[in-house]
């Protein structure tokens, strides 16, 4: 890099230092975090976590303060209290029936409401806004509870640090208490530098561990001038205790008990695993990539002890071999090159997928192919519903049940939003195992691969845990199919007769050689002497505990369950959740606060894994349908976007009036046909001759336009949000334009121009506009204000138009969304000096080529999805259109360089 160019980069990046820090200082004065105390205490591994806000409004004006944080998933919501002028609100937790209807008569009011609901990937959202007085303060306290999960051979807390500004008293504490001695504890969090490194304390003695993370204003800063903070992303402790071959461990508390099961250094089973693969038309592109990377690295981390096949299903179901056979090398490099050469087209089978998985460990158990004991498992890995053979959810189910019969444990992976969760839930828990959803990022391969490592290594079958001796009430699950090392398995129960001197716990299952049994012995008296001793955590965890594992139980069975038996089960787990002020599915959190005159009413819900878990939020609707014109829907009437390939014949809703009962006329594809919908009926009212008012929604962060393709082309980048994107870049023309994606990856944040010749740096955010020249002189400009006369540029209202070459411009609209900017790129000529960057490469007419259901870019090839007619409105062009949709990640042809660069001027080649 020549050095005239250190001396530019250097100068714009003094005036960017200098204007971010303004803009933070004016943004943070208004509304101060005065305090941030994240207080968590961990009993046997049962969390208590207390996050308590202290917000100042430093205005002679009230405005709104926001109280928003992220818990894990697996927590309960047990507290929640504010106190704004002197007044304190607490939270009631209530049936959720009750919560809804309290919320529905403030709406019919014309009271302010609101819903707290949102869901992660492992965290979900609690969001509350309040109006706070003139020079007022207003506290937060916000309680939930968990039980940590042995996962991997360790307990992991994760606590979500986002704070947004810089606050003046920071702190998080961590008290842990163990039965068992404590072998390691590291706490860790993605944004710590060395100096943060420098401010958490650790204290660890015997069964006990403290940790400190208090950062001063000055160690939290990104830069010593920045008033922006590094406090953002997970901090996390991860700890291990103590283990011996045994009965485990049991801790007694006022007659409730807790038992903890995790055994070492147990010989490890040998497997018979059969993987089915789904590799329809929706799993084309970037999926299919990832699962054939997850499946390749899975094979190669097989023992040679286990016994493995592979069935890959679309329409049709193929099989590697017709039977499972030993993980030996030949066996497995014969495995790895039958999953590299699986392609993604056609339906989905899962009922036939399925029953010949089971089938072909059935044979196989009958012809002693398999060894005598050997957990038999099934991973199942899907992105869709079913389209082909038996298409009825509910069937399937039942062939499923009945061709596994108990034999096998059945785990199921969901690939993407678009895959029906609740049925692959529904479908394992009912065959002994568990479904998880596998989130469509860039990490995708290595979250299957995390998934394939918890279940990798069983060390023992039909383990049961028995209490001698006593009568024990209302236990938990005492009975597992299997047990994986690096586990644990944790049995709770309330004992009735609480005068006895010792509980007896008794282990039996099922070896790799021999039966294992072994009982440990607990004093009651001892226990209860020791749970005095340390009360400061929370003295009456055991009941707590027992209670949050009962109801999570509960929860699961209630998936399955029907009739009568759903109906028990929910009015138990409903009971259990409001005795001990558990946010659940069944309840909900009701916070009536005052703004002013107004009442206002928060719900806060415990949210469900949704179709699209990534980004939903849901709120109460009473006697009203807003859906739109256009939407695509699965045959169940599920809202669904396929990305632009449509593997199941979709509905298209076309208009929706509520009379009393809600009418909806949609287009069958399957058979052309419309039909309409009056409450659940179904009525066909026309023949269609075609699919012209199909509308696929867009999708990708920028839209294409070049003659030497006659689709538009919907741009997809596979990168984390925090990544500097060259977009494009002409040495003949020493322009230059970079992106930073949004957080949502479906459009941009910040942009970058270059224009060397003409000396011009501009950053573009949807808040406002810098133009830098000569890199001396610098104005702003907002969205609502004429731009200075610049040639090259024109802004239109929302539309800023970059004129880049002869038939050539960039055009940036801000989108609804405030924070977010869509980019239009259009050519009109088909040789331009723009060949590099990840869009310039599609400039030029000799790098591509478009075939099909492929495009080559430089000699290399990728999947595309191709749609007939396309919604163009959200880049300002009304009329529809055929578009094509790619997906690349940045190192992705671009003439052999990775098109990021390390800043939003920052230019890729030395020009």
């Amino acid at each position: 890099m020549a050095f005239g160019k250190w001396i530019d980069i250097a100068a714009v990046l003094l005036v960017l230092c200098s204007l971010g820090a303004n803009h933070g200082a004016q943004s943070d004065a208004s509304m101060v975090i005065h305090r941030v105390d994240i207080n968590c205490k961990v009993t046997s591994r049962f969390a208590r976590s207390l996050i308590s806000m202290e917000i100042w409004n430093s205005l002679n004006a009230s405005q709104e303060a926001v109280f928003d944080v992220d818990l894990p998933k697996t927590a309960f919501i047990t507290n929640f209290s504010m106190t704004i002028d002197g007044v304190t609100t607490v939270g009631v937790v209530k049936k959720k029936a009750e919560a809804d209807e309290q919320y529905s008569r403030a709406v019919s009011r014309g009271e302010s409401a609101g819903l707290v609901q949102s869901i992660g990937r492992k965290m979900e959202n609690f969001k509350i806004s309040v109006n706070v007085g003139p020079m007022a303060t207003a506290y937060f306290n916000l309680t939930y509870e968990e039980l940590l999960k042995r996962h991997l051979g360790n307990y992991e807390l994760h606590i979500k640090v986002k704070p947004r500004q810089l606050v003046e008293n920071f702190q998080i504490n961590v008290h842990i208490v163990e039965p068992q001695e404590i072998t390691f504890v590291n706490p860790h969090g993605a944004f710590m530098t060395n100096e943060l490194v420098d401010t958490v304390s650790i204290s660890h003695t015997g069964n006990k561990a403290y940790i400190e993370f208090s950062p001063s204003l000055d160690q939290q800063r990104k830069c010593p001038a920045c008033s922006d903070t590094l406090l953002d992303g997970d901090f996390v402790v991860k700890y291990e205790v103590k283990r011996e071959t045994s009965a485990g461990n049991v801790q007694i508390v006022n007659g409730y008990f807790v038992h903890y099961f995790a055994p070492s250094s147990l010989t490890r089973l040998p497997k018979s695993v059969v993987f089915v693969i789904d590799h329809s038309g929706s799993m084309a592109g970037r999926k299919m990539e990832q699962t054939f990377e997850a499946f390749t690295k899975i094979l190669e981390d097989l023992p040679e002890e286990d016994y493995v096949g592979i069935l890959k299903f679309n329409h049709d179901v193929s099989e590697w071999k017709s039977n499972l056979v030993r993980a030996d090398p030949d066996n497995i490099k014969s495995a790895k090159e039958f999953v590299a050469q699986i392609t993604a087209r056609g339906g989905t089978n899962i009922n036939s997928a399925l029953l010949a998985a089971a089938k072909m460990l059935e044979n196989d158990r009958k012809n002693k192919v398999l060894p005598e004991i050997s957990a038999s498992i099934i991973i199942f890995l899907s992105d869709g519903d079913p389209t082909s053979g038996v298409t009825n959810l509910e069937t399937i189910m039942k062939n499923v049940k009945a061709a596994i019969n108990g034999a096998v444990t059945l785990y199921s992976l969901g690939f993407g939003s678009d895959v029906d969760y609740s049925f692959l839930e529904k479908m394992s828990l009912e065959n002994g195992g568990l479904a998880r959803r596998i989130y469509e990022d860039s990490d995708s391969a290595l979250q299957l691969q995390n998934f394939y490592k918890e279940v990798a290594f069983p060390v023992l079958l039909d383990v049961s845990l028995q209490y001698l001796g006593l009568k024990v009430n209302d236990m938990t699950q005492y009975h597992f199919k299997h047990y994986y090392q690096g586990s644990e398995i944790v049995v709770a129960g309330h004992i009735e007769n609480n005068d006895i001197d010792t509980l007896t716990a008794q282990v039996t299952a099922q070896g790799v050689s021999e039966q294992f049994s072994m009982k440990v012995e607990t004093n009651t008296k001892e226990e209860e002497a020791i749970a005095r001793d340390q009360y400061y955590i929370f003295g009456d965890f055991t009941e707590r505990l027992w209670a949050y594992l009962t109801i999570e139980q509960l929860l699961s069975k209630l998936i399955s369950a029907e009739g009568e038996e759903k109906a028990n089960i929910t009015e138990e787990a409903l009971r259990l959740c409001l005795k001990y002020s558990f946010v659940t599915p069944l309840t909900s959190m009701v916070i009536t606060t005052s703004d002013t005159d107004a009442t206002k009413n928060v719900v806060a819900n415990k949210p469900k894994e949704q179709a699209d878990s990534t980004h939903s939020s849901s709120q109460v609707l009473h006697g009203a349908i807003s859906p739109r014109s256009g939407v695509l829907q699965k045959s169940r009437m599920r809202i669904a976007n396929k990305r632009g390939r449509i593997d199941a014949p979709p509905l298209v809703l076309h208009e929706v009036d509520v009379v009393g009962r809600s009418i909806m006329k949609f287009t069958d594809l399957n058979i052309r046909r419309d039909f309409i919908r009056v409450g659940g009926g179904k009525r066909v009212i026309q023949t269609q001759q075609n699919t012209s008012d199909l509308v696929i929604p867009n999708h990708g962060v920028a839209l294409i336009t070049v003659p030497h393709i006659p689709e538009k082309i919907f741009l997809g980048v596979d990168e984390s949000p925090d990544t500097w994107i060259n977009l494009l870049h002409s040495t003949y023309h020493a322009i230059t334009l970079n992106g930073k994606l949004a957080a949502g990856r479906n459009s941009f944040e910040k942009l970058g121009l270059v224009h060397k010749k003409k000396s011009v740096y501009m950053i573009i955010t949807a808040d406002v506009i810098t133009v830098i020249n000569n890199l001396q002189h610098l104005k702003t400009y907002s969205w609502e204000l004429a731009l200075q006369v610049m040639r090259f540029v024109k802004k239109e209202g929302e539309k800023l138009i970059i004129s880049l070459d002869s038939g050539f411009r960039v055009i940036v609209l801000r989108g609804k969304n405030p924070d977010r900017l869509n980019v239009h790129v259009e050519s009109k000529k088909k040789d331009l000096e723009f060949g590099v960057g990840l869009i310039g490469q599609l400039m030029e007419e000799d790098n591509v080529l478009v075939e099909n259901d492929q495009i080559t870019i430089l000699g290399e090839t990728y999947f595309i999805q191709r749609s007939a007619v396309c919604d163009f409105t959200s880049y300002g062009i009304k009329p529809r259109g055929p578009c094509i949709s790619l997906t690349l990640k940045t190192m992705n042809a671009v003439s052999g360089m990775n098109s990021t660069v390390s800043g939003i001027l920052d230019v890729p080649l030395d020009s």
